[in-house]
Protein backbone atom coordinates (compact mmCIF):
# COMPACT_ATOMS: atom_id res chain seq x y z
CA UNK A 1 0.00 0.00 0.00
CA UNK A 2 1.16 3.54 -0.78
CA UNK A 3 0.33 6.76 0.84
CA UNK A 4 -2.09 9.02 -0.71
CA UNK A 5 -1.89 12.32 -0.70
CA UNK A 6 -5.75 12.70 -0.10
CA UNK A 7 -4.51 11.20 3.35
CA UNK A 8 -3.55 14.19 5.00
CA UNK A 9 -6.12 16.34 3.73
CA UNK A 10 -8.82 14.16 5.24
CA UNK A 11 -6.46 14.28 8.57
CA UNK A 12 -6.50 18.24 8.99
CA UNK A 13 -10.53 17.85 7.73
CA UNK A 14 -11.20 15.63 10.64
CA UNK A 15 -8.95 18.13 13.58
CA UNK A 16 -10.56 20.65 11.98
CA UNK A 17 -14.47 19.62 12.61
CA UNK A 18 -13.05 17.46 16.32
CA UNK A 19 -11.68 20.93 17.28
CA UNK A 20 -14.49 23.19 16.55
CA UNK A 21 -16.26 21.12 18.81
CA UNK A 22 -17.84 22.50 22.74
CA UNK A 23 -15.18 20.76 24.05
CA UNK A 24 -12.23 23.02 22.80
CA UNK A 25 -11.96 26.18 25.40
CA UNK A 26 -9.96 27.98 22.22
CA UNK A 27 -9.11 27.64 18.89
CA UNK A 28 -6.45 29.81 16.99
CA UNK A 29 -4.48 29.77 13.88
CA UNK A 30 -4.02 30.77 10.40
CA UNK A 31 -5.21 29.75 7.14
CA UNK A 32 -2.92 30.75 4.06
CA UNK A 33 -4.51 30.38 0.77
CA UNK A 34 -2.63 31.84 -2.79
CA UNK A 35 -0.34 30.55 -5.62
CA UNK A 36 3.33 30.05 -6.99
CA UNK A 37 4.52 31.42 -10.13
CA UNK A 38 7.91 29.81 -11.22
CA UNK A 39 9.72 30.53 -14.63
CA UNK A 40 13.35 28.83 -14.89
CA UNK A 41 16.04 27.72 -17.43
CA UNK A 42 18.66 26.07 -17.82
CA UNK A 43 19.94 22.85 -16.02
CA UNK A 44 16.76 22.09 -13.36
CA UNK A 45 18.94 19.36 -11.82
CA UNK A 46 21.38 22.19 -10.77
CA UNK A 47 19.66 23.64 -7.91
CA UNK A 48 18.45 21.27 -4.97
CA UNK A 49 16.12 24.45 -3.25
CA UNK A 50 13.67 24.59 -6.56
CA UNK A 51 13.45 20.70 -6.80
CA UNK A 52 9.92 21.28 -4.69
CA UNK A 53 8.93 24.35 -5.97
CA UNK A 54 5.19 23.80 -7.81
CA UNK A 55 3.77 26.72 -9.73
CA UNK A 56 -0.53 26.70 -9.43
CA UNK A 57 -2.88 27.51 -6.75
CA UNK A 58 -1.83 26.48 -3.36
CA UNK A 59 -3.46 25.86 -0.05
CA UNK A 60 -0.58 26.94 1.57
CA UNK A 61 -0.86 26.53 5.17
CA UNK A 62 -3.67 25.36 7.61
CA UNK A 63 -2.46 25.94 11.20
CA UNK A 64 -4.38 25.50 14.41
CA UNK A 65 -3.78 25.32 18.02
CA UNK A 66 -6.39 24.14 20.50
CA UNK A 67 -6.85 24.01 23.95
CA UNK A 68 -9.31 22.41 26.22
CA UNK A 69 -11.12 22.61 29.82
CA UNK A 70 -8.64 19.92 31.14
CA UNK A 71 -5.43 21.30 29.95
CA UNK A 72 -5.39 19.21 26.57
CA UNK A 73 -4.13 20.70 23.56
CA UNK A 74 -3.71 19.68 20.38
CA UNK A 75 -1.54 21.79 17.06
CA UNK A 76 -2.19 20.74 13.61
CA UNK A 77 -0.01 22.49 10.95
CA UNK A 78 -0.21 21.37 6.90
CA UNK A 79 1.36 23.28 3.77
CA UNK A 80 1.13 22.81 0.12
CA UNK A 81 -2.03 20.38 0.74
CA UNK A 82 -2.76 20.56 -2.84
CA UNK A 83 0.65 20.59 -4.19
CA UNK A 84 3.60 17.83 -4.76
CA UNK A 85 5.45 19.02 -2.05
CA UNK A 86 3.09 18.71 0.59
CA UNK A 87 4.04 18.49 4.19
CA UNK A 88 2.07 18.05 7.68
CA UNK A 89 2.66 17.86 11.01
CA UNK A 90 0.22 17.41 14.32
CA UNK A 91 0.60 16.75 18.36
CA UNK A 92 -1.83 16.35 20.81
CA UNK A 93 -1.19 16.49 24.54
CA UNK A 94 -2.23 15.49 28.16
CA UNK A 95 0.05 17.02 30.00
CA UNK A 96 2.22 14.67 31.69
CA UNK A 97 0.13 11.64 30.46
CA UNK A 98 -0.30 11.28 26.68
CA UNK A 99 1.71 12.64 23.48
CA UNK A 100 0.52 11.52 20.12
CA UNK A 101 2.60 12.94 16.93
CA UNK A 102 2.10 12.44 12.80
CA UNK A 103 3.68 13.62 10.43
CA UNK A 104 3.86 13.41 6.76
CA UNK A 105 6.55 14.62 3.96
CA UNK A 106 6.59 14.48 0.54
CA UNK A 107 9.94 15.50 -1.54
CA UNK A 108 11.08 15.02 -5.20
CA UNK A 109 15.24 14.22 -6.22
CA UNK A 110 15.82 15.69 -9.71
CA UNK A 111 18.56 13.60 -11.85
CA UNK A 112 18.68 15.49 -15.40
CA UNK A 113 18.74 18.58 -16.79
CA UNK A 114 15.17 18.87 -17.86
CA UNK A 115 13.80 17.25 -14.97
CA UNK A 116 12.32 14.06 -16.74
CA UNK A 117 14.02 12.35 -14.81
CA UNK A 118 12.86 12.03 -11.27
CA UNK A 119 12.21 9.99 -8.15
CA UNK A 120 9.72 10.69 -5.59
CA UNK A 121 9.59 10.26 -1.31
CA UNK A 122 6.87 10.23 0.69
CA UNK A 123 7.74 9.95 4.32
CA UNK A 124 4.63 9.23 6.80
CA UNK A 125 4.91 8.85 10.63
CA UNK A 126 3.25 8.36 13.69
CA UNK A 127 4.34 7.99 17.47
CA UNK A 128 3.07 7.85 20.88
CA UNK A 129 3.84 8.07 24.49
CA UNK A 130 1.77 7.23 27.86
CA UNK A 131 3.57 8.15 31.30
CA UNK A 132 1.86 6.53 33.90
CA UNK A 133 2.83 8.41 37.44
CA UNK A 134 6.69 9.49 37.77
CA UNK A 135 8.09 6.17 37.61
CA UNK A 136 6.31 4.17 34.26
CA UNK A 137 6.02 4.87 30.73
CA UNK A 138 5.51 3.31 26.79
CA UNK A 139 6.11 4.23 23.65
CA UNK A 140 6.07 3.31 20.27
CA UNK A 141 6.33 4.56 16.80
CA UNK A 142 5.58 3.81 13.21
CA UNK A 143 7.14 5.00 9.97
CA UNK A 144 6.90 4.32 6.13
CA UNK A 145 8.68 5.88 3.77
CA UNK A 146 8.30 5.11 -0.32
CA UNK A 147 10.12 5.78 -3.09
CA UNK A 148 9.52 5.84 -6.76
CA UNK A 149 10.34 7.07 -10.11
CA UNK A 150 12.89 6.86 -12.64
CA UNK A 151 16.88 6.18 -12.10
CA UNK A 152 19.95 7.28 -14.07
CA UNK A 153 22.57 4.78 -14.74
CA UNK A 154 25.87 5.66 -14.48
CA UNK A 155 27.93 6.18 -16.49
CA UNK A 156 25.47 8.14 -18.42
CA UNK A 157 23.86 5.57 -21.31
CA UNK A 158 25.38 2.25 -19.46
CA UNK A 159 23.21 -0.34 -18.27
CA UNK A 160 23.44 -0.06 -14.72
CA UNK A 161 23.10 -3.56 -11.75
CA UNK A 162 20.64 -1.59 -10.11
CA UNK A 163 17.99 -1.28 -13.47
CA UNK A 164 16.05 2.08 -14.56
CA UNK A 165 13.61 2.91 -11.92
CA UNK A 166 12.41 3.43 -8.01
CA UNK A 167 9.63 1.19 -6.32
CA UNK A 168 10.68 0.18 -2.67
CA UNK A 169 9.18 0.99 0.42
CA UNK A 170 10.37 1.00 3.81
CA UNK A 171 8.74 0.71 7.28
CA UNK A 172 9.89 0.82 10.70
CA UNK A 173 8.91 0.72 14.35
CA UNK A 174 9.82 0.45 17.50
CA UNK A 175 8.20 0.44 21.18
CA UNK A 176 9.77 1.13 24.26
CA UNK A 177 8.86 0.33 28.16
CA UNK A 178 10.60 2.58 30.76
CA UNK A 179 10.68 2.98 34.42
CA UNK A 180 12.42 5.23 36.78
CA UNK A 181 12.71 5.51 40.35
CA UNK A 182 15.29 8.23 42.02
CA UNK A 183 18.27 7.69 40.04
CA UNK A 184 17.82 4.60 39.16
CA UNK A 185 16.36 3.40 35.89
CA UNK A 186 15.86 1.78 32.97
CA UNK A 187 14.21 0.47 29.66
CA UNK A 188 13.63 -1.78 27.14
CA UNK A 189 12.76 -1.76 23.42
CA UNK A 190 12.08 -3.53 20.22
CA UNK A 191 12.97 -1.87 16.96
CA UNK A 192 12.30 -3.76 13.35
CA UNK A 193 12.64 -2.48 10.01
CA UNK A 194 10.73 -4.70 6.42
CA UNK A 195 12.35 -3.09 3.23
CA UNK A 196 10.79 -4.29 -0.06
CA UNK A 197 11.78 -3.29 -3.66
CA UNK A 198 9.02 -4.19 -6.56
CA UNK A 199 11.80 -3.91 -9.10
CA UNK A 200 14.36 -5.78 -7.34
CA UNK A 201 12.50 -8.68 -5.17
CA UNK A 202 16.84 -9.69 -3.97
CA UNK A 203 17.02 -6.64 -2.39
CA UNK A 204 14.27 -7.01 0.20
CA UNK A 205 15.34 -7.50 3.74
CA UNK A 206 14.01 -7.62 7.57
CA UNK A 207 15.70 -6.43 10.54
CA UNK A 208 14.84 -7.01 14.54
CA UNK A 209 16.98 -5.41 17.36
CA UNK A 210 15.77 -5.99 21.12
CA UNK A 211 17.56 -3.61 23.10
CA UNK A 212 17.26 -2.77 27.10
CA UNK A 213 19.97 -0.32 29.23
CA UNK A 214 20.15 0.41 32.73
CA UNK A 215 21.68 3.33 34.99
CA UNK A 216 22.20 3.33 38.85
CA UNK A 217 24.03 4.72 41.09
CA UNK A 218 26.99 2.40 42.48
CA UNK A 219 25.85 0.27 46.05
CA UNK A 220 28.85 0.88 47.62
CA UNK A 221 30.15 4.73 46.05
CA UNK A 222 27.47 7.09 45.77
CA UNK A 223 29.28 9.50 43.33
CA UNK A 224 29.97 6.59 41.09
CA UNK A 225 27.16 5.50 38.37
CA UNK A 226 26.80 2.79 36.34
CA UNK A 227 25.17 2.60 32.61
CA UNK A 228 25.10 -0.57 30.64
CA UNK A 229 23.01 -0.88 27.58
CA UNK A 230 22.98 -4.81 25.68
CA UNK A 231 21.37 -5.33 22.11
CA UNK A 232 20.68 -8.57 19.64
CA UNK A 233 19.80 -7.96 16.25
CA UNK A 234 18.75 -10.20 13.28
CA UNK A 235 18.97 -8.84 9.67
CA UNK A 236 17.69 -11.17 7.09
CA UNK A 237 17.91 -10.57 2.95
CA UNK A 238 14.86 -12.48 2.27
CA UNK A 239 15.55 -14.08 -1.02
CA UNK A 240 18.92 -14.64 -1.10
CA UNK A 241 19.15 -16.70 2.27
CA UNK A 242 21.60 -14.53 4.06
CA UNK A 243 21.40 -13.75 7.65
CA UNK A 244 23.21 -11.46 10.14
CA UNK A 245 23.27 -11.10 13.86
CA UNK A 246 24.60 -8.83 15.77
CA UNK A 247 25.14 -7.84 19.34
CA UNK A 248 26.77 -5.14 21.54
CA UNK A 249 27.03 -3.99 24.91
CA UNK A 250 28.08 -1.16 26.34
CA UNK A 251 28.93 0.31 29.58
CA UNK A 252 29.67 3.68 30.74
CA UNK A 253 30.58 4.46 34.44
CA UNK A 254 31.10 8.08 35.68
CA UNK A 255 32.92 9.11 39.06
CA UNK A 256 32.57 12.67 40.34
CA UNK A 257 34.48 12.36 44.15
CA UNK A 258 33.93 16.40 44.27
CA UNK A 259 32.08 18.75 41.63
CA UNK A 260 35.02 20.29 40.32
CA UNK A 261 36.27 16.86 38.82
CA UNK A 262 34.86 14.14 37.03
CA UNK A 263 36.15 10.74 35.21
CA UNK A 264 33.96 8.80 32.44
CA UNK A 265 35.19 5.60 31.01
CA UNK A 266 32.95 3.53 28.45
CA UNK A 267 33.54 0.14 27.09
CA UNK A 268 31.78 -1.27 24.06
CA UNK A 269 31.79 -4.56 22.83
CA UNK A 270 30.21 -5.32 19.13
CA UNK A 271 30.05 -8.42 17.27
CA UNK A 272 28.19 -9.07 13.47
CA UNK A 273 28.08 -12.38 12.58
CA UNK A 274 27.43 -13.82 8.96
CA UNK A 275 25.66 -17.37 9.20
CA UNK A 276 25.37 -17.75 6.45
CA UNK A 277 29.53 -17.67 5.47
CA UNK A 278 30.48 -18.33 9.28
CA UNK A 279 32.74 -15.27 8.94
CA UNK A 280 32.50 -13.11 12.04
CA UNK A 281 33.57 -9.05 12.82
CA UNK A 282 34.57 -8.06 16.62
CA UNK A 283 34.92 -4.50 17.21
CA UNK A 284 36.37 -3.60 20.89
CA UNK A 285 36.63 0.43 22.29
CA UNK A 286 37.67 1.45 25.56
CA UNK A 287 37.90 5.43 26.36
CA UNK A 288 38.15 7.60 29.51
CA UNK A 289 37.62 10.95 29.75
CA UNK A 290 38.63 13.33 32.18
CA UNK A 291 36.81 16.93 33.10
CA UNK A 292 37.73 19.49 35.35
CA UNK A 293 35.02 22.20 35.82
CA UNK A 294 35.16 26.08 36.66
CA UNK A 295 33.38 28.92 37.52
CA UNK A 296 33.24 29.94 34.11
CA UNK A 297 34.59 26.71 32.20
CA UNK A 298 35.86 23.36 31.83
CA UNK A 299 39.12 21.79 30.39
CA UNK A 300 38.57 18.06 28.86
CA UNK A 301 41.21 15.53 28.41
CA UNK A 302 40.41 12.17 26.81
CA UNK A 303 41.43 8.69 24.65
CA UNK A 304 40.29 5.88 23.14
CA UNK A 305 41.51 2.44 21.69
CA UNK A 306 39.73 0.89 19.37
CA UNK A 307 40.56 -2.71 17.60
CA UNK A 308 38.52 -4.31 14.47
CA UNK A 309 39.26 -7.77 13.72
CA UNK A 310 37.29 -10.10 11.54
CA UNK A 311 38.57 -12.97 9.25
CA UNK A 312 40.27 -10.53 6.97
CA UNK A 313 42.24 -8.32 8.64
CA UNK A 314 43.25 -6.52 12.02
CA UNK A 315 43.37 -3.25 12.54
CA UNK A 316 43.40 -0.62 15.38
CA UNK A 317 42.74 2.88 16.05
CA UNK A 318 44.26 5.58 18.42
CA UNK A 319 42.23 7.97 19.15
CA UNK A 320 42.81 11.46 21.77
CA UNK A 321 41.18 14.87 22.37
CA UNK A 322 41.54 17.86 24.59
CA UNK A 323 39.77 20.93 24.95
CA UNK A 324 38.39 23.97 26.73
CA UNK A 325 35.52 26.23 26.90
CA UNK A 326 34.92 29.86 28.84
CA UNK A 327 32.40 32.17 29.14
CA UNK A 328 29.67 30.70 31.23
CA UNK A 329 27.84 33.45 32.72
CA UNK A 330 30.02 36.18 30.65
CA UNK A 331 29.29 37.69 27.42
CA UNK A 332 32.13 36.54 25.82
CA UNK A 333 32.32 32.70 25.21
CA UNK A 334 35.28 30.93 23.73
CA UNK A 335 35.96 27.12 22.66
CA UNK A 336 38.63 25.23 21.44
CA UNK A 337 39.63 21.66 20.80
CA UNK A 338 41.98 19.18 19.46
CA UNK A 339 41.89 15.48 18.41
CA UNK A 340 44.01 12.99 16.71
CA UNK A 341 42.90 9.14 14.84
CA UNK A 342 45.81 7.17 13.77
CA UNK A 343 44.56 4.19 12.34
CA UNK A 344 46.78 1.18 11.85
CA UNK A 345 46.55 -1.86 9.85
CA UNK A 346 48.25 -4.26 11.26
CA UNK A 347 48.06 -6.82 8.17
CA UNK A 348 48.21 -4.47 5.35
CA UNK A 349 45.15 -5.81 3.92
CA UNK A 350 42.83 -3.16 3.54
CA UNK A 351 42.55 -0.62 1.16
CA UNK A 352 43.45 2.98 2.40
CA UNK A 353 46.07 0.77 4.77
CA UNK A 354 47.03 3.62 7.82
CA UNK A 355 45.56 6.36 8.14
CA UNK A 356 46.00 9.60 10.13
CA UNK A 357 43.84 12.15 10.58
CA UNK A 358 43.83 15.51 12.64
CA UNK A 359 41.10 18.27 13.55
CA UNK A 360 41.93 22.08 15.52
CA UNK A 361 38.65 23.95 15.92
CA UNK A 362 38.35 27.29 17.91
CA UNK A 363 35.37 30.03 18.29
CA UNK A 364 34.83 32.87 19.85
CA UNK A 365 31.63 34.50 20.67
CA UNK A 366 30.65 38.09 21.88
CA UNK A 367 27.29 39.43 23.06
CA UNK A 368 27.69 42.58 25.06
CA UNK A 369 23.76 43.48 25.54
CA UNK A 370 20.53 41.73 23.84
CA UNK A 371 20.75 43.30 21.13
CA UNK A 372 24.34 42.82 19.45
CA UNK A 373 26.12 39.81 18.99
CA UNK A 374 29.72 38.96 17.24
CA UNK A 375 32.03 36.24 16.53
CA UNK A 376 34.15 34.19 14.45
CA UNK A 377 35.93 30.69 14.39
CA UNK A 378 38.29 28.48 12.69
CA UNK A 379 39.11 24.64 11.90
CA UNK A 380 41.95 23.08 10.82
CA UNK A 381 41.61 19.21 9.46
CA UNK A 382 44.23 16.90 8.13
CA UNK A 383 44.25 13.86 7.03
CA UNK A 384 47.00 11.72 5.57
CA UNK A 385 47.22 8.00 3.93
CA UNK A 386 51.01 7.74 4.12
CA UNK A 387 51.00 3.83 2.17
CA UNK A 388 49.18 5.37 -0.67
CA UNK A 389 50.71 8.57 -0.74
CA UNK A 390 47.52 10.67 -0.10
CA UNK A 391 47.16 13.99 2.09
CA UNK A 392 44.28 15.94 2.49
CA UNK A 393 44.40 19.10 4.49
CA UNK A 394 41.96 22.03 4.70
CA UNK A 395 41.26 25.18 6.56
CA UNK A 396 37.73 26.97 7.49
CA UNK A 397 37.38 30.72 8.84
CA UNK A 398 34.07 32.08 9.46
CA UNK A 399 32.60 35.25 11.14
CA UNK A 400 29.36 36.39 11.92
CA UNK A 401 27.06 39.51 13.30
CA UNK A 402 23.99 40.75 14.26
CA UNK A 403 22.73 44.15 15.56
CA UNK A 404 18.67 44.54 16.21
CA UNK A 405 17.54 48.15 16.75
CA UNK A 406 14.25 47.93 18.79
CA UNK A 407 10.84 48.78 16.87
CA UNK A 408 13.07 49.29 13.78
CA UNK A 409 13.85 45.85 13.03
CA UNK A 410 17.46 43.92 12.96
CA UNK A 411 20.82 43.54 10.29
CA UNK A 412 22.83 39.94 10.45
CA UNK A 413 25.52 38.65 8.54
CA UNK A 414 27.42 35.43 8.00
CA UNK A 415 31.02 34.85 6.23
CA UNK A 416 33.02 31.49 5.85
CA UNK A 417 36.28 30.79 4.00
CA UNK A 418 37.32 27.60 3.29
CA UNK A 419 40.60 26.02 1.32
CA UNK A 420 40.97 22.31 0.71
CA UNK A 421 44.05 20.77 -1.47
CA UNK A 422 43.97 17.14 -2.76
CA UNK A 423 47.17 15.21 -3.00
CA UNK A 424 48.17 11.61 -4.31
CA UNK A 425 49.87 9.66 -7.20
CA UNK A 426 47.61 11.55 -10.40
CA UNK A 427 48.45 14.77 -9.27
CA UNK A 428 46.68 17.65 -7.06
CA UNK A 429 43.39 19.12 -6.41
CA UNK A 430 42.74 22.54 -4.42
CA UNK A 431 39.23 24.40 -3.92
CA UNK A 432 38.98 27.12 -2.25
CA UNK A 433 34.95 28.98 -1.18
CA UNK A 434 33.56 32.14 -0.22
CA UNK A 435 30.20 32.36 1.06
CA UNK A 436 28.48 35.39 2.48
CA UNK A 437 24.99 35.71 3.72
CA UNK A 438 23.00 38.66 4.98
CA UNK A 439 19.92 38.93 6.03
CA UNK A 440 17.43 42.48 6.71
CA UNK A 441 14.22 43.13 8.46
CA UNK A 442 11.95 46.04 8.84
CA UNK A 443 9.39 46.32 11.19
CA UNK A 444 9.24 50.43 12.06
CA UNK A 445 5.61 50.65 9.99
CA UNK A 446 2.61 49.62 12.02
CA UNK A 447 0.70 46.34 10.22
CA UNK A 448 3.74 46.51 7.70
CA UNK A 449 6.71 43.95 8.08
CA UNK A 450 9.44 43.47 5.59
CA UNK A 451 12.23 41.49 4.86
CA UNK A 452 15.11 40.86 2.49
CA UNK A 453 18.30 38.81 2.21
CA UNK A 454 21.08 37.37 0.23
CA UNK A 455 23.03 34.00 -0.18
CA UNK A 456 26.51 34.30 -2.06
CA UNK A 457 28.76 31.14 -3.09
CA UNK A 458 31.90 31.35 -4.80
CA UNK A 459 33.86 28.25 -5.22
CA UNK A 460 37.55 28.70 -7.07
CA UNK A 461 40.92 27.13 -8.13
CA UNK A 462 40.39 23.97 -9.88
CA UNK A 463 36.17 24.60 -9.50
CA UNK A 464 34.87 27.69 -11.14
CA UNK A 465 31.45 27.52 -10.06
CA UNK A 466 28.84 30.44 -8.74
CA UNK A 467 25.45 30.51 -6.79
CA UNK A 468 23.26 32.92 -5.47
CA UNK A 469 19.88 33.71 -3.70
CA UNK A 470 17.83 36.64 -3.09
CA UNK A 471 14.51 37.00 -1.26
CA UNK A 472 12.64 39.76 -0.44
CA UNK A 473 9.02 39.04 1.31
CA UNK A 474 6.84 41.39 3.02
CA UNK A 475 3.31 41.21 4.65
CA UNK A 476 0.40 43.74 5.69
CA UNK A 477 -2.45 43.57 7.77
CA UNK A 478 -5.55 45.21 6.02
CA UNK A 479 -7.94 43.95 8.19
CA UNK A 480 -8.05 43.04 11.89
CA UNK A 481 -8.41 39.12 10.43
CA UNK A 482 -6.98 39.19 7.23
CA UNK A 483 -3.13 40.16 6.04
CA UNK A 484 -1.90 39.87 2.59
CA UNK A 485 2.08 38.29 2.71
CA UNK A 486 4.19 38.26 -1.14
CA UNK A 487 7.78 36.92 -1.21
CA UNK A 488 9.95 36.60 -4.37
CA UNK A 489 12.99 34.34 -4.50
CA UNK A 490 15.59 34.88 -7.00
CA UNK A 491 17.94 31.50 -7.79
CA UNK A 492 21.50 31.78 -9.92
CA UNK A 493 23.76 28.71 -10.60
CA UNK A 494 26.88 28.49 -13.39
CA UNK A 495 29.48 26.39 -13.71
CA UNK A 496 32.30 27.94 -15.54
CA UNK A 497 34.11 24.69 -16.14
CA UNK A 498 30.87 22.95 -17.93
CA UNK A 499 29.74 25.72 -20.09
CA UNK A 500 26.13 24.10 -20.48
CA UNK A 501 25.68 23.92 -16.78
CA UNK A 502 23.83 26.52 -15.43
CA UNK A 503 20.70 27.72 -13.70
CA UNK A 504 18.22 30.50 -13.40
CA UNK A 505 14.79 30.50 -11.56
CA UNK A 506 12.15 33.07 -10.35
CA UNK A 507 9.92 32.40 -8.08
CA UNK A 508 6.95 34.29 -6.41
CA UNK A 509 4.82 33.31 -3.52
CA UNK A 510 1.51 35.23 -2.37
CA UNK A 511 -1.23 34.49 0.19
CA UNK A 512 -4.45 35.54 1.73
CA UNK A 513 -4.02 34.89 5.12
CA UNK A 514 -6.87 34.57 7.37
CA UNK A 515 -6.63 34.72 11.25
CA UNK A 516 -8.72 33.15 13.52
CA UNK A 517 -9.27 32.75 17.21
CA UNK A 518 -12.32 31.43 18.92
Amino acid sequence: MRTKPIGIIVAALVVMFGASSPLATTLDGSVKVGGVILDEEGDRSAVQETYDVHDGFAVSQIRLNGRFDAGNSFRLDVRDINLDSRQGDFVYRIPRKFKLTAGYDQSRQVFDASRVTNSERKDFRVGAEYTAGRWFGISGSFGYLTRTGDRVAFPTGSASVLGTGYDNALKVGQIAVRGQKGRRGGAVSYQMSDFSDDLNAQAARTGHVLSARLYTPCFFYDKWTHMLRGAYGVRELSDNDVDYTLANFQYTGVVQPVRAWQVRYNFEANRIDNESTGLKTDRFINSMDLTYFDTHGRLTAGYAYETNDDDRSLTSYNSWRVGATYGQGTWVKGKVDYAGRIKNDQEDVTLLKDVESFRLRASLDFQPSDRIAFGGGYSRRERELPDIDVTVDGDVATGYGRYELKQWGSLSANYSYANDAYDDLAGNFDTESHIVTGRAEFTRIKKLQLAGGVTYMDIGKDLDIEKSSLFAEGSYRVLRDYKVEVQYNVYNYDDYILLDRYYTANVVRFNLVYDLKL
